[in-house]
């Protein structure tokens, strides 16, 4: 299934040849300061499933682990983009929200657990990593 998105103000856009190989919900420190909500949810697929148009910018940073993120942002409206990890290369993870479609696969997984709001409903069977992929 392909599916577009595109940011708030419709200068980029995302299209993705075929579903996500995975998507997670996140609860780490940089999704919440990244999205400006309790956690980020994204699809990864491999970068070459993934059509970006538009220009965007990047912003590189360390995540609390250590590892190098990049993350792509849209100058006009600074919607993230997408975002890739040194940790994961050839992946690429594009933010649900784009989509703005409420078909959207669900979590499989909810990383960085340590650190969700309590408040915050996992779906049921989703896989639930206190630190991360890697614990």
């Amino acid at each position: 299934m392909k599916r577009d998105g595109q940011c708030l103000c419709g200068a980029v856009r995302v299209a993705l040849a075929r579903e996500p190989q995975a998507v997670n919900m996140c609860h780490c420190a940089d999704c919440q300061r990244r999205t400006g909500a309790p956690f980020g949810m994204a699809l990864w697929l491999m970068e070459a499933d993934v059509t970006i148009s538009g220009e965007t910018r990047p912003f590189v940073h360390l995540s609390d682990k250590g590892r190098e993120l990049t993350n792509r942002f849209c100058p006009n409206c600074g919607s993230t983009i997408c975002f890739t990890a040194a940790l994961n290369p050839g992946l690429i993870a594009i933010p649900a929200g784009l989509f703005a479609d409420p078909d959207t696969p669900p979590p499989l997984r909810s990383v960085f657990e340590e650190r969700r709001h309590p408040w915050v409903a996992v779906p049921e069977g989703a896989t639930r990593l206190p630190r991360g992929r890697d614990g």
